[in-house]
């Protein structure tokens, strides 16, 4: 190879940008032909599924990954290739799995006889699940799930394990020195466990009459946060509420699609979509796209997160929704309940890590013990894989969460509670942005600092 490392730096980025898209386009539309005739293999679907990194190979083969990790040392930028190129190897030789992966979720081969005859898919029956908001029907949903969702479970096992082996082709002994931006990222575990410890009292009364785990997530859900939104999520609506910050001013910030609204929690995920686009797009001028945009970054997930807590702050009902102060706390208060729920979701995700590559029973085994934890409710065992989804994210994403909430006592420090209105800390958080982290890992010194901020945080909430 031998290329420079700048030329290299502007083939990742486009590779990324192209694997990117097509797979958020697979898994949101399915790849073509998953609900047709199937041959006795049922894979003739995966031949016809282009894998956009077959002419990326530069920067997705083992040669490469091992030339940059001969250069790594001392080099920054070739650091930060070496984990590009790691990600986008597994990305181009893992495809057809992911394909496989994709294809099961949106095949029409659950049969549901409750609440009404009918053959779905996996993905429609979890998006019928989520909207609905009669317990029986919800209930049937789920059940129907658990029961016909095995096709989902299989293929997500084989995506697990094949991605084990392609790391331990690259010569990779350990994916966590990798993935989890973490000194050291043994932490995540004991920081997950943390986190269900310090969130425990605030979410008991929910996960303590729970009786299924969709419950717990319908409550998750916060319709009953129902003042001040819109009939629709729009991305202006979203802006409307930051443009007299001037937060995005110049930027083309792109939230791709929108979730439909299912409760109040659906406009924190739109906000939280958001903060990741921001992220995405107010990156340091002419810095290595490499370094600015670390495979398994965190500096995106604590935007998320950052501005996800802003609909669980009353003062953001009565500023952006118009809301009295105490309709606004009231509010808050289900949607920060919702918000905990989906941490000790992402805490528990973060612990059922290489679980997918355990035997079948203990595998199912694992889902039921740290889900009952998380949820007071276990999902059934037989979901490994399905529900909740599992990614090599999963650790990333939520120490971004936790680091988000140190974020936003910084803010509220320095501009005062209604933060997210002034021009001020709008340009504080552009400045920050446009100049690369000290380091892109965490210490685990700062994310447990974290924790407590975000302890306090629910606890001027929810108490």
């Amino acid at each position: 190879m031998d290329l420079p490392l700048p030329l290299l730096d502007r083939e990742v980025e486009r590779a990324e940008a192209q694997a990117r898209a097509a797979r958020e386009a697979l898994f949101r539309e399915g790849p073509a032909g998953a609900n047709a005739h199937f041959d006795a293999n049922r894979i003739a679907y995966l031949k016809n599924t282009h894998n956009p990194l077959e002419n990326a190979r530069r920067v997705s083969s083992k040669a490469s990954f091992e030339e940059l990790t001969e250069r790594s040392s001392g080099d920054p930028i070739a650091a930060g290739l070496r984990a590009w190129v790691y990600a986008l190897t597994l990305e181009r030789v893992l495809w057809n799995d992911t394909v496989r992966l994709a294809a099961a979720w949106h095949e029409e081969t659950v049969e549901l006889y409750e609440p009404e005859p009918a053959r779905l898919s996996a993905r429609s029956i979890l998006t019928r699940l989520l909207a609905e908001t009669s317990k029986g029907r919800r209930r049937a949903f789920a059940s129907g799930l658990a029961s016909g969702a095995g096709r989902v479970a299989d293929a997500a096992h084989i995506l697990a394990e094949r991605r084990a082996e392609a790391s331990r082709l690259l010569n990779v002994p350990n994916p966590d020195d990798l993935e989890i931006p973490l000194d050291p990222p043994s932490a995540v575990g004991s920081i997950a466990d943390r986190l269900l410890a310090i969130t425990d009292p605030f979410v008991r009364d929910v996960t303590a009459g729970a009786s299924s785990w969709d419950d717990v997530v319908a409550r998750a859900l916060a319709r009953d946060a129902s003042s001040g939104w819109p009939a629709r999520l729009s991305p202006r609506w979203i802006q409307d509420h930051l443009r007299p910050s001037k937060l995005t001013e110049g930027l083309a910030i792109d939230l791709g699609p929108l979730p439909e609204p299912r409760g109040a929690t659906s406009f924190a995920l739109a906000f939280a979509r958001f903060g990741r686009a921001f992220a995405e797009a107010a990156l340091p001028h002419g810095a290595p796209f490499s370094l600015a945009r670390p495979p398994f970054e965190l500096r995106a997930s604590r935007r998320s997160a950052l501005f996800a807590s802003l609909l669980a702050d009353p003062v953001f009902g009565v500023y952006a929704l118009g809301l009295s102060r105490d309709r606004a706390r009231e509010q808050a208060r289900s949607i920060a309940l919702g918000l905990a729920v989906s941490l000790r979701l992402a805490a528990a995700k973060v612990r059922l890590r290489g679980s997918l590559n355990l035997p079948l029973a203990r595998r199912r085994e694992r889902l039921e013990e740290e889900t009952h934890r998380a949820l007071g409710s276990p999902i059934p065992g037989s979901l490994a894989g399905v529900v909740p989804s599992l990614s090599p994210r999963d650790p990333a994403d939520l120490l971004g969460y936790i680091l988000a909430a140190r974020d936003r006592r910084d803010l509220i420090e320095r501009f005062d509670e209604d933060w997210f209105r002034s021009p001020h800390a709008a340009r504080a958080l552009r400045e920050e942005q446009a100049v690369l982290p000290a380091s892109p890992r965490a210490t685990e010194a700062s994310v447990l600092e974290a924790l407590k901020d975000l302890e306090r945080a629910l606890e001027a909430v929810l108490v």
